[in-house]
């Protein structure tokens, strides 16, 4: 199975660089961002990732130095230390582009193979494995907390 997830991963990398000369992880990193409302600690970043932090540190760095994302310092009077990163105007419109071409490759390499009864089996699954929250009260019934 994880060779299966590996061929997948590597065409739509390989489809992204084609178009834009850039990998599928720091397509993952603008993706983890957008994700997370566009600014975030990065170790909320990681933890999005699944990655250590100091592999996504380097990535961030390459992020930083082309203009997509921005480190912020001033987060935090009371710990110096603390920093959010942040897309850029550059970035958000970066990820947008990309996210394009990354959907394409997507439905070309994975979506295209299935039919609907697959789709279902895979719905009914991913149910088993993830499991949806439980479903909020409707609000009349938050009457009765009052």
């Amino acid at each position: 199975m994880q060779a299966r997830v590996g061929v997948i991963e590597r065409q739509l990398d390989e489809a992204l660089r084609d178009e834009w000369d850039l990998p599928l992880t720091w397509f993952d990193t603008l993706a983890a961002l957008q994700r997370l409302g566009g600014r975030a600690r990065p170790i909320d970043v990681a933890y999005e990732l699944a990655l250590p932090p100091s592999s996504l540190s380097r990535r961030l760095d390459r992020l930083e130095e082309d203009g997509w994302v921005a480190r912020h310092r001033d987060v935090d009077a009371a710990d110096h230390r603390a920093v959010e990163v942040e897309l850029t105007p550059r970035g958000r419109n970066l990820w947008r582009a990309m996210n394009v071409t990354y959907r394409r490759a997507v439905q070309a390499s994975f979506a295209q193979q299935l039919d609907e009864q697959h789709i279902e089996t895979l719905h009914e699954i991913l149910g088993i494995l993830i499991p949806d929250p439980e479903p909020e009260p409707p609000a009349d019934e938050f009457e009765n907390y009052w």
